[in-house]
């Protein structure tokens, strides 16, 4: 390793050269605006965010090396395992590491969010692998944290054996599967702020510098938040974006791509050929009240969303998404948190989508009216008319048998 001045001093002309270069014009990334776009990736998928529906694939279930996407999923089990102040002490494999770094050293101490933010930003490898020595005790401890948490999202034609993405015949995944990944990755709110992070400053032990996000998506496509980049002499060039336009998240895997501008005109392509077609309707968040009803006794029962509920539809002339409140019988004594109905949405007639619906406090029992009562005297009432008449009906079926009976001895 060069000594410490030289290497501050090549990193200042390295990021003043990337600063120019990301700063300087570049055209705005666009897509075709007829159809599905035509792509140079080997694999693809578009998702909606909110709803995890696939909008657009191409092979999205053929076995492909991920490279630096991988980081993806290291750092949202890093961000579950941990916290952001934990103190990391770098053990002897990380420095070791090949590719790309930020010149970690044996012994030193960093906090994770430092690491996440070298490691999703700077693609440090050494980055990723202190942090899964650290949380997984081993690389091989790790990677089976790894594949046990893309099993449990549902991403089932993947394997993992590096948390960098460093190749190896056994570590592979798919489109669909990386864009399951990073769905679930930026539902957490620190992974959408670091990864949508365009520049940081590094104080590391022997280098200081300003991290630069390599996502230059960040940089040449309006909404883009996230989130990583990746290349392999064995994946080639890799890339997972997402972008937000008017309250609308998408997110768009390539994989397998010819170059890094390739793999950023694809991704922009599918980004908008998804804003362009389609539109999502968050209809209702869990918890969200939706109506306040009157038990009858005074008492106001609040109802509430048991869970989200998000559509996306084509983005046509149709009219926008209605919802209806269809109740069951809201007779108490009845607990809070029980199901009383649900709400049906519907657009142009069809029914889209149905939510559970809570009451959020408990529903008493009614007390009883004066026509209540009248109706539980009478119902008594009538009860006990049935079983006299019943009982006189008895008593005439014997007079009229013993009648018969002894008229037969004179």
């Amino acid at each position: 390793m060069p000594p410490a001045d030289k290497v501050k001093k090549v990193s200042l002309l390295i990021i003043t050269s990337l600063l120019l270069l990301l700063n300087s014009p570049v055209p705005a990334l666009a897509a075709s605006t007829a159809g599905p776009p035509e792509l140079t990736a080997a694999a693809a998928v578009l998702m909606d965010r909110a709803t995890g529906k696939v909008l657009f694939a191409k092979n999205p279930d053929e076995r492909k090396a991920p490279a630096s996407t991988t980081k993806i999923l290291t750092a949202m089990i890093a961000l579950e395992k941990g916290h952001l102040n934990d103190v990391i002490t770098v053990g002897p494999n990380p420095p070791r590491v090949d590719g790309t770094r930020v010149y970690l050293v044996e012994g030193e101490k960093v906090t994770l969010e430092n690491l996440l933010y070298a490691m999703l930003l700077n693609s440090g490898n050494d980055a990723a692998l202190a942090i899964a020595e650290h949380y997984g005790g081993s690389q091989e401890g790790f990677a089976r944290l790894m594949n046990e948490k893309a099993a449990s999202l549902g991403a089932l034609n993947s394997h993992f054996v590096t948390p960098s993405g460093l190749s190896d015949p056994n570590h592979y995944t798919t489109a669909r599967d990386l864009a399951i990944i990073a769905r679930a990755a930026m539902q957490n709110e620190t992974f959408r702020r670091i990864v949508a992070t365009r520049t940081r400053p590094w104080h590391g032990q022997e280098w200081e510098t300003t991290l630069v996000n390599q996502n230059k998506l960040l940089w040449n496509y309006e909404g883009a938040d996230g989130v990583k980049n990746g290349y392999t002499s064995e994946a080639h060039f890799t890339l997972v974006g997402s972008a937000t336009r008017e309250g609308q998240s998408l997110i768009a895997v390539v994989l397998d791509e010819p170059s890094a501008r390739a793999a950023e005109e694809d991704v922009a392509a599918l980004l908008d050929y998804g804003f362009k077609e389609f539109r999502s309707f968050q209809l209702v968040r869990q918890g969200e009240i939706v109506a306040v009803v009157d038990t009858g006794n005074g008492k106001k029962i609040e109802l509430a969303a048991a869970g989200d509920l998000a559509v996306v539809r084509k983005n046509d002339n149709s009219s926008p998404p209605t919802g209806q409140l269809e109740l069951s019988s809201l007779k108490g004594p009845l607990p809070a948190g029980k199901r009383v109905g649900e709400m049906v949405f519907r657009q142009d007639g069809e029914v889209i989508g149905r939510v559970d619906i809570i009451n959020r406090q408990p529903i008493p029992a009614r007390s009883l009216s004066l026509s209540d009562w009248w109706l539980r005297l009478s119902l008594v009432m009538g009860a006990f008319f049935l079983l006299y008449r019943q009982a006189q009906v008895k008593r005439q079926r014997r007079r009229v048998f013993r009648s018969r009976v002894f008229s037969d001895y004179p």
